[in-house]
């Protein structure tokens, strides 16, 4: 399920979820599965600086929270038209949680095209399992992400 923004607390917390389930082949039976989000949530402490991404300098990226022992999910893209084509690009890197910090290399960023696009910094909370009947492997997990708007020059 997608919640509203603003729906979890920055304090994180405990959250549900239930299904019902099906009868008949291949159907899976009733569950419950609970996805537990940190304290305090992944802030991204650095959005406005990311808003235009000097492209041969990289791309420092800051936060505090987060989930402990996971990785931050921090990626981007840029398109522009060079040349009369539609050219666009992306990258993704990962970094554990633990610093609160990491720099997107300049061999990265320089490689996308002068143009705009976005930069995204997200963080998954830890994995927890729950079974059901009709299920192999039942794993429930969230995700907090902060999407803007970017300028690469």
């Amino acid at each position: 399920a997608q919640l509203p923004a603003g729906f979890i607390p920055t304090s994180g917390g405990a959250f549900t979820f239930q299904g019902s389930g099906a009868s008949g082949t291949g159907s899976v039976g009733p569950f419950n599965a609970q996805v537990l989000f940190p304290n305090p949530l992944l802030t991204w402490t650095n959005q406005s600086a990311a808003a235009i991404v000097t492209r041969a300098a990289g791309l420092p990226i800051t936060w505090n929270g987060g989930a402990p022992n996971t990785l931050v999910y921090i990626s981007g893209s840029s398109s522009a038209t060079v040349g009369g084509q539609s050219v666009s690009a992306s990258f993704t890197c990962f970094s554990p949680v633990a610093p609160g910090q990491f720099t997107v290399p300049s061999y990265i960023t320089a490689a996308l095209p002068a143009g705009t696009g976005n930069v995204i910094v997200g963080n998954y909370t830890n994995y927890q399992s729950f079974t059901a009947t009709g299920l192999d492997v039942g794993a429930a997990l969230g995700f907090v992400a902060y999407d803007i708007n970017a300028n690469y020059n």
